[in-house]
Formats: structure tokens, C-alpha cells, sequence
């Protein structure tokens, strides 16, 4: 199976992060000196994907500059003297094709969304990459989660995989939980259940959004129903159903998750990479003593 593109999902308000988010979209906001999306975008590219589709807010075109040519920046470091600044950020629209979709107010709203509205670019795909756009799946050594993803995809034949990251019993509650079945000793989705009460979680495998998918989503997502609760589209409840019909292997990576949507999350995220970087974690180990930490 060749997987050539990707979408990642960028129109959310962001609303764990106001107020910064009335106005910076939450996947640009920057872990060290490099936008959330960018780092996603590294770790496709590093698994081979050609093509990634970015849906994203209609009233932010923060990633879509991104992901442009600035001449006008380069033009100002030029007469500055500092042309070699621009030389950081010069190949970063050459990472890969880049198709930008945008969700409009009136579109519905959910995870799922997104996955619908690129449907032009993904539905003669034999699978895709489905991202978030606001976590990271981080390995130290520079290596590619989505290329991890891939190979375990190929490993199991499955037809589709979904990533869960163990957590603690008691944070259960606020995730979407795998309920399992077993086959030749790999794990495969029975269904998700969505913040089960304290004690009744099937599993601690929470769900953490990254999907390997097929064409067959598009008729699930057509024929979904929204939930009752919130009025939107949930991508766990449209992976949910393609399990009753498709093997959805269960995968963990590798890494460490940074869940980069909530300010506690994304300090976290910058520790961390700052740790692993050998420019700042001298500096910041320092910083953190005089603080008591």
C-alpha cells in the first residue's frame, strides 16, 4: 500500500487557549521557534508523504503564509544586511505539495469535518493520513511516528489503524477508550467509548487522533449523525463505525505524545524538546534550579 498524502485538521477556535487564540490560530502558536503544524509536517514529510491538505479556519490564513514565499520579508533582510536569516525559512513552502481547504462558517463542525471537506484530494487514495493539528508525536531520536504508523499498517494487513497512548486509570475519563479484541496476538478496535465514567473504561488506551484511513470513511461520514450532546462531527464516531466492518489495528507509538491544545500541555512540550536540545537544556536546567524546580 503506497500512502502518498496526508490532511491535518487546523480550523478549530482553540478555546482551551484564549484568550491568545481570538486572534493566533492554536497550531501556529510555537513550541520553541517553529509553529505546532510544522513539526507535524516534518514528520510526514520524513514518512514519505508528497502531498499533505490543510483545512483550515476561512478567517486564518496564518498557515497558508506559512507554507507561502515571503519576498517581502526576504527583501527586508536583504537590505539589512542579514540575507542569510532567510535562508532558516526559504524551503519551508518546498517541504511538500501543499493543498489548502477552507471551513466555512456554515460547514458543520467536528473532527470529522475536515476528513470530508478534502475528500477531492483523498478519495482515489487506497489510504491517507488523518492529523490534528494541535499534538505532536515526538521521538527524540528524529525519528518519523507517521513512518512507524505505516510499517506496523503494513506489518498486521489491517485495513485501517487508529493511535491510543496509555494513560493512568483515573484520567481515563476524559479521553475516548479502545474497547479491544484480540486477534494472533495483535490488537484490533471493537469500538470507542467516549469518556467512560470512572471505573468502567474497557481499557487505558485513550485515543489520541491520528488515523491511517481508506476511502470508505466518505459514505460513513455522509450517512453520520451528529452528536446528540454537542451538535457535531466526531471522527471517533466515524471510526468507530468502520471498525464493525473493517480491521482497525490499534497502534502505540513510540514516542512521547505532546498534546499541545492546553497551556499546561504545550509548556510541556517546549521542556521537552528543549531538553533534547544541547543550545538550550544547559541554559534552562540552570534557569529551573534558581526557580527551586
Amino acid at each position: 500500500m503506497k500512502i502518498r498524502k496526508a490532511v491535518i485538521a487546523l480550523a478549530g477556535f482553540g478555546t482551551r487557549f484564549l484568550p491568545v487564540t481570538k486572534t493566533i490560530q492554536k497550531e501556529m502558536i510555537p513550541v520553541i521557534n517553529r509553529p505546532v503544524v510544522d513539526y507535524l509536517v516534518d514528520d510526514l514529510v520524513k514518512a514519505g508523504i508528497q502531498e499533505i491538505i490543510l483545512v483550515v479556519n476561512e478567517h486564518s490564513g496564518q498557515a497558508i503564509h506559512y507554507y507561502q514565499e515571503n519576498h517581502r520579508l526576504e527583501k527586508y533582510l536583504q537590505q539589512l544586511k542579514k540575507a542569510e536569516a532567510y535562508s532558516q525559512i526559504k524551503d519551508i513552502p518546498n517541504k511538500a505539495t501543499f493543498h489548502f481547504v477552507k471551513q466555512r462558517d456554515q460547514d458543520p463542525y467536528g473532527t470529522a469535518v475536515p476528513v470530508k471537506l478534502a475528500k477531492e484530494y483523498l478519495k482515489d487514495e487506497e489510504a491517507f493520513v488523518v492529523l490534528m493539528g494541535d499534538d505532536i508525536p515526538y521521538n527524540a531520536d528524529g525519528s518519523s511516528e507517521v513512518a512507524n504508523m505505516i510499517q506496523y499498517l503494513e506489518q498486521t494487513g489491517a485495513d485501517s489503524l487508529a493511535t491510543f497512548s496509555e494513560q493512568p486509570t483515573e484520567q481515563l475519563y476524559v479521553y475516548g477508550v479502545a474497547d479491544t479484541i484480540e486477534k494472533n496476538s495483535v490488537k484490533y478496535l471493537k469500538k470507542l467509548v467516549e469518556k467512560p465514567a470512572p471505573g468502567t473504561a474497557p481499557s487505558n488506551l485513550a485515543n489520541i487522533s491520528k488515523y491511517i484511513l481508506t476511502p470508505a470513511v466518505f459514505d460513513i461520514i455522509d450517512q453520520q449523525q451528529p452528536n446528540p450532546q454537542s451538535g457535531e462531527f466526531y471522527i471517533t464516531d466515524t471510526v468507530t463505525t468502520l471498525a464493525q466492518t473493517n480491521n482497525v489495528v490499534v497502534y502505540t507509538p513510540k514516542g512521547v505524545y505532546l498534546d499541545c491544545g492546553y497551556p499546561l500541555g504545550w509548556l510541556k512540550a517546549n521542556l521537552v524538546m528543549a531538553q533534547d536540545n544541547p543550545a538550550l537544556k544547559e541554559e534552562l536546567q540552570t534557569f529551573l534550579k534558581t526557580l527551586g524546580l
